[in-house]
């Protein structure tokens, strides 16, 4: 497998959660710590940044994290701002994308994903086990998906959701069925969005 630069999206206000997500404590490690171990066990990227939304967040706890990180290019934006910005200063052909607050991701699953890469995808992206594309959890071939994303964002619209701009590359898509064999499958998407959420997630752990 060819070097793959692996972005974590950290960029979320967290307000729902009262305090930023990606430093959240769960089975002894941060959210955003846990989803760089998960990717360098399943990927052994070539590097490894974190996406910030702005460059007043994180700033602090993402130096003590001792990965490097960039930040979103088009502010307040959602998390297509920080595909965006993952797109923007790729240095590989493909990038592999995960949001940190999926803190159940597995290293077999991302090894999965990548075993499916071919240059005629845009992208490469897990179903959930309800049916819906997750685009947070993904593999992002970089001429294909930038000029998409660049045109959404250059727009001054409503930004799409995630899914509809995915739709658009051409995506290989990998069924639930085809991974639902791993360990822990059902859980893999499980989002950090609130306390509920956490301490759902600490009884799994």
């Amino acid at each position: 497998m060819n070097k793959i630069d692996s972005f974590i999206l950290i960029g979320g206000k967290s307000s729902r959660l009262g305090t930023d997500k990606a430093f959240v404590e769960l089975g002894g490690k941060t959210l955003a710590e846990r989803a760089v171990a998960n990717v360098q066990l399943g990927l052994s990227p070539e590097r490894i940044t974190m996406v910030a939304g702005s460059s007043t967040q994180f700033a602090v706890d993402a130096i003590i994290a001792d990965v490097p990180f960039i930040f979103d290019l088009y502010e307040g934006r959602g998390p297509i701002g920080g595909l965006h910005a993952a797109l923007a200063y790729a240095r590989t052909s493909w990038i592999f994308v995960l949001a940190c607050d999926y803190p159940l991701v597995s290293p077999q699953l991302i090894g999965l994903l990548a075993e499916k890469l071919d240059d005629e995808f845009g992208a490469v992206v897990p179903e959930q086990n309800d049916g819906r594309m997750q685009p947070l959890c993904g593999f992002y071939n970089v001429s294909i998906a930038r000029p998409i994303v660049q045109a959404v964002l250059g727009v001054p619209r409503v930004t799409p959701a995630m899914h509809e701009i995915v739709a658009k590359m051409n995506p290989r898509i990998a069924k639930f069925g085809e991974y639902s064999h791993l360990a822990g499958a059902g859980n893999f998407f499980l989002n950090i969005n609130t306390t509920i959420d956490l301490e759902r997630a600490r009884t799994i752990v």
